[in-house]
């Protein structure tokens, strides 16, 4: 697995002996040594699935916001409604994954298997630069102030803009680190 997909960085890894472990919950927990190519294969096409209902639920959110963002009075009411239908949809992918993954990898036997959480960081440093990480953060934390500006009563959506913004800086600096220390 030398020049691995991203999707397979986030959740297969090769044993020593050869075998693919796959972690279906993300490389953090616990992986299933799987017997087959076959197998990988439903794995990886599950886990596909997965993270494409992810980014089409996000896109379908960010439509059923966009009215609400360029309405003058937009309140917290209409956007928890707004969210719903979204968000239900989410939790039903989320539930159809967990119940499939679990009967799926219930044939494997657990690996032992462990990547330490600065080989994660390592190799999240390698696909992504930190510094385009802490611009992402600077500009989310600037148009968030500048959407608490110039509409105050969106400031709940301002609060997270800048949570986001933040969260993002403090992980450009945990990659960057991880990125920079050969001992990590």
């Amino acid at each position: 697995m030398d020049e691995q997909v991203p999707i397979e960085r986030a959740f297969f890894r090769e044993a020593e002996d050869g075998t693919t472990v796959f972690f279906p919950w993300g490389l953090a927990h616990r992986g299933y040594r799987l017997t087959d190519e076959g197998a990988k294969e439903k794995a990886s096409r599950a886990a596909s699935y997965l993270l494409g209902s992810v980014i089409g639920i996000g896109t379908w959110t960010a439509y059923e916001l966009q009215p609400i963002f360029e309405s003058e009075g937009a309140d917290l009411a209409e956007t928890l409604n707004a969210l719903a239908a979204p968000g239900a949809v989410l939790l039903l992918a989320l539930v159809s994954y967990g119940l499939w993954i679990s009967r799926f990898v219930e044939q494997f036997p657990d690996s032992d298997l462990k990547v330490s959480r600065e080989e994660r960081l390592r190799e999240a440093s390698d696909a992504i630069e930190p510094r385009k990480v802490a611009l992402i953060g600077v500009i989310t934390c600037g148009l968030s102030a500048l959407l608490i500006w110039i509409q105050p009563q969106t400031w709940w959506l301002g609060l997270l803009g800048l949570a986001l913004g933040m969260g993002a800086l403090f992980w450009s600096s945990l990659l960057k680190r991880a990125g920079s220390d050969p001992l990590a």
